[in-house]
């Protein structure tokens, strides 16, 4: 068989529907930002064949990849480096990469909006990247991470349950627009729809747990 042969066989073959090779659906794509190694293993198992996942250990290197590409999925975490408890004002947390985005109103102009995830345990520094978040008009979520064997792991100890979280995001939920006077501290801040700041709201969340 000559060459030529050869080439005409060949762009038959890929002219031919039933030679065609299939185009598979391309999975959403998920920004997973955490620096727990265990975490990481256990998000790439969960989310395979679920997600097209990029995993970022960084704030700036999650500031990187959000402004480089559209995402289907953005899932943060707030304590990064090792540390816990991490100070949310501390340009290496999780919390930049809100600040960042309340800021910029990244994802509003984008033509995709992402569903955003917070995943932190820790939960303190979880509301505050929700209200951060939300006053920059972008809704986000508290989505506890799960690991697909939580057994095998010391730092999944604590269980959250549905209604514990309902409360915990009752006052992201109901943010009123604009600042107003706190009806508790009557301090002008963002206030809820029962006109209560956040600190407010959540020390009596604290008292009454």
């Amino acid at each position: 068989m000559t060459k030529i042969e050869v080439f005409e066989e060949l762009e038959q073959l890929t002219c031919d529907p039933e030679h065609m090779p299939q185009v598979k659906e391309l999975l959403p794509s998920m920004l997973f930002l955490d620096d727990s190694t265990k975490r990481i293993e256990s998000a790439r198992r969960q989310y395979a064949g679920k997600y097209i996942l990029t995993v970022v250990t960084t704030a700036k290197e999650c500031l990187r990849y959000l402004c480089r590409q559209q995402w289907d999925v953005l899932s943060l975490d707030h304590d990064l480096g090792g540390i816990d408890f991490q100070d949310p004002d501390d340009n290496t947390s999780g919390m930049e990469v809100a600040r960042y985005i309340a800021r910029t109103g990244w994802p509003i102009n984008q033509f995709k909006i992402p569903t955003v995830w917070i995943h932190s345990s820790n939960l303190f520094a979880a509301n505050l990247m929700i209200h951060t978040l939300l006053v920059g008009g972008v809704h986000a979520y508290y989505r506890r991470f799960e690991y697909d064997d939580e057994k095998n792991f010391g730092d999944a100890k604590v269980s959250y349950t549905p209604e514990k979280l309902d409360k915990l995001l009752h006052w992201e939920s109901n943010l009123s627009k604009g600042v107003q006077p706190c009806s508790s501290c009557n301090d002008m801040c963002f206030v809820d729809k029962n006109n209560q700041c956040y600190d407010c709201w959540y020390r009596e969340l604290i008292q009454c747990s």
